[in-house]
């Protein structure tokens, strides 16, 4: 293109949009085709921008897909438990995983299998609606479970790094939700969303600012605030589409405080497979 060309072009767009009342030096054809083009541009692009915002989710409505996203009818899964300490020395535990749903609520069993001093330790959750989550921890040794009651969830799940209180699926209506952006994660576009929890929510925790893909609204990462400062992460290494559910094959939960994780590894999960109610029990709990 001539400069001299160009620099008309240049003047005339700067006159345009600035919207100076002096003529302009529309000299040629050419160019008055070139600015009705960038005109005709304009309430697209105004369309095109009010459409994105239109489409970007409430951040209530992120929190509510997360909680009401498809894991199945039912599940049964075998995994690994990993406890590393800050100088990488690790124990292995397996545990089994049973879930089901009932309606609008889940429950789990979770037994472990090995190694011997933990093996035939459960722990049984039942959610519910109006009140907080049932938890029932059984010991073998003592021949009975006992309940978790409010005061004890901030207390580690055996020995892990997740509490009672990250064994619950939390509900959308005990938090306040803020939609902070996004942002890209192992390649997953994502949302940023924050979450308070309401004064009547009881929680050990001032907030959870959780990383959750676009696409399948899976909480990918999930950082842990107390006093100001994050001292818990959640992280998700390995996301996979089993059979239609998008499955946490590895995952960790990593105390930054002491630098303590806890990582979970799916070596098998099979969905919808008719597990039995009856598994479910506190009967069945204490039956080991």
């Amino acid at each position: 293109m001539p400069i001299e060309k160009a620099e008309i072009i240049y003047y005339d767009l700067i006159i345009l949009i600035g919207g100076r009342k002096r003529p302009m030096c529309i000299k040629n054809i050419w160019c008055k085709k070139l600015l009705t083009s960038f005109l005709a541009l304009v309430p697209v692009l105004l369309i095109l921008t009010n459409t994105f915002a239109e489409q970007q989710p409430s951040a209530e409505s992120i929190a509510q897909r997360i909680y009401d996203r498809d894991t199945s009818r039912d599940s049964h899964a075998i995994v690994l438990m990993k406890l590393i300490e800050k100088d990488g020395q690790s124990r292995v535990r397996e545990m089994e995983i049973w879930r089901r749903d009932f309606g609008e609520f889940k429950k789990t069993l979770i037994r472990f299998n090995s190694p011997a001093e933990i093996r035939g330790t459960g722990f049984l959750t039942w959610e519910n609606k109006s009140r907080d989550d049932d938890q029932y921890l059984f010991l073998p040794e003592l021949r009975r479970s006992r309940r978790i009651v409010s005061s004890q969830k901030d207390q580690k799940f055996v020995n892990s790094d997740f509490t009672y209180e990250d064994m619950q699926r939390r509900r959308v209506e005990k938090d306040v939700h803020h939609l902070l952006g996004s942002k890209i994660l192992s390649g997953f576009n994502c949302w940023v969303l924050e979450s308070t929890p309401k004064p009547s929510a009881e929680s050990q925790y001032e907030k959870f600012v959780a990383l959750v893909t676009m696409d399948s609204y899976v909480p990918i990462q999930i950082d842990y605030y107390k006093h100001g400062r994050v001292v818990k992460r959640y992280t998700v290494f390995n996301l996979q589409k089993i059979s239609g559910i998008w499955t946490d094959m590895v995952a960790e939960m990593a105390d930054l405080r002491n630098q303590h994780r806890t990582v979970l590894e799916v070596q098998k999960i099979s969905y919808n497979v008719n597990v039995d109610p009856n598994v479910f029990t506190v009967r069945n709990l204490e039956k080991y």
